[in-house]
């Protein structure tokens, strides 16, 4: 079998061109792809072609009894969920995945809402620190970022405050984005900062927006992609 790939006018594309191969075996397709770095599928194939976004995901922790515990509370039915006052605190480890676009900024964010109708201002804290894995540094001083966000003024609206946390040229409450690496762990502090509410949000989850090259790497250690 014999595959031909085109560009949107037509045109043939050449292997260097697309750099893609397909390989006809009786169980499929095999699709080979470059093991280069920053190289993968991107998404909008007639606007502005750009990589995909995924989401890291890690399951929260807290310090059983300490001072700035959150209370898990009542929140829906039987379900209950983490209640926040000012200054309380939970834990979350990121792992950066094979599938990382190097050189694209990350964005953290809560998943929040209120059990009753309020108004006011909701602002979450995130405190960061970052190492690359496989014995190449050791975990930075962390950085802290804020995002305010107004209350919706309905009961159980689902609601999620972002804020980037990683530049190519960071501020001071930002990690350098150009030593973030397959490998790497983000180990992080989420509270919150401040509520004019006057009644405790209700936390449901943190992960971090990144773009994704839909790729793996070549190797499952540095240099990942020789």
């Amino acid at each position: 079998m014999s595959i031909t790939i085109r560009s949107i006018k037509g045109a043939a594309l050449t292997h260097s061109e697309m750099d893609i191969n397909f390989t006809d075996l009786r169980d499929g397709v095999d699709l080979k792809v470059p093991k280069t770095k920053g190289k993968g599928l991107k998404v909008d194939s007639l606007g502005t072609p750009s990589f995909g976004w995924q989401d890291l995901l890690g399951a929260i922790g807290k310090e059983e009894g300490g001072p700035n515990t959150p209370n898990l509370n009542a929140y829906i039915g039987n379900i209950k969920q983490y209640a926040f006052d000012i200054s309380d605190e939970v834990f979350v480890e990121f792992h950066l995945p094979h599938d990382y676009a190097p050189g694209t900024d990350i964005y953290i964010h809560t998943h929040w809402s209120h059990k009753v109708p309020v108004v006011g201002n909701v602002t979450w804290g995130f405190e960061v620190s970052y190492a690359k894995g496989h014995n190449q540094a050791a975990f930075s001083a962390p950085i802290t970022t804020t995002i305010l966000q107004a209350s919706p003024n309905i009961a159980l609206q689902h609601m999620i405050a972002e804020v980037q946390f990683s530049a190519s040229t960071p501020s001071g409450v930002q990690i350098d984005t150009d030593n973030i690496e397959v490998d790497g762990l983000l180990l992080t502090r989420i509270f919150l900062s401040a509520n004019t509410t006057g009644v405790a949000p209700f936390l449901h989850f943190v992960d971090i927006h990144y773009q994704s090259t839909n790729i793996p790497t070549k190797q499952k250690a540095p240099d990942f992609w020789v």
